[in-house]
């Protein structure tokens, strides 16, 4: 059982905790969903949009009729999750060699951390992909059953 001291101060933090309050933080933590786009809602966009209904009436046979959205929106998120994973490798391709003799290590440390954010960043990515890739499937298998999807019905 929490004790009442305990509570005490866990209603004072809270009262302490209530988010930005000028309007450049407020502003700052209204875009942290936007960063790279990919947390966003693809069919936003009139292009993406317009893209994933020709995907979508590309899929639609008989059996994907209801899915075939779903399933184009997810291919549409991959390809734009791919193409920032791209981006990001061609960053990572451009780091200077340092491989010569008299390099000193605290000259490497930038080059060091610029890498790191990179790799940060392609881990990110994985799991707007996973996202993706397992709304994707299950779209699939609400088109097209398989035996075993069916047994249980």
């Amino acid at each position: 059982m929490t004790s009442e001291a305990k509570i005490a101060a866990n209603r004072r933090n809270a009262q302490r905790s209530t988010g930005p309050r000028t309007a450049s933080g407020k502003s700052r933590v209204r875009r942290n969903a936007l960063k790279h786009g990919l947390a966003a809602l693809v069919v936003r966009d009139p292009a993406v949009t317009a893209e994933v209904e020709q995907l979508a009436a590309a899929i639609g046979t008989d059996g994907a009729r209801r899915s075939a959205p779903l399933i184009a929106e997810c291919e549409v998120a991959l390809k734009q999750v791919r193409a920032a994973r791209l981006d990001i490798m061609a960053e990572m391709s451009l780091v200077p060699p340092t491989h010569e003799r008299g390099v000193k290590a605290d000259q490497l440390i930038p080059e060091v951390d610029r890498l790191q954010r990179c790799l940060d960043r392609l881990v990110q990515l994985e799991r707007y992909e996973r996202r993706a890739l397992s709304k994707r499937k299950r779209a699939v298998r609400l088109a097209w059953p398989s035996e075993e999807d069916t047994q249980w019905l």
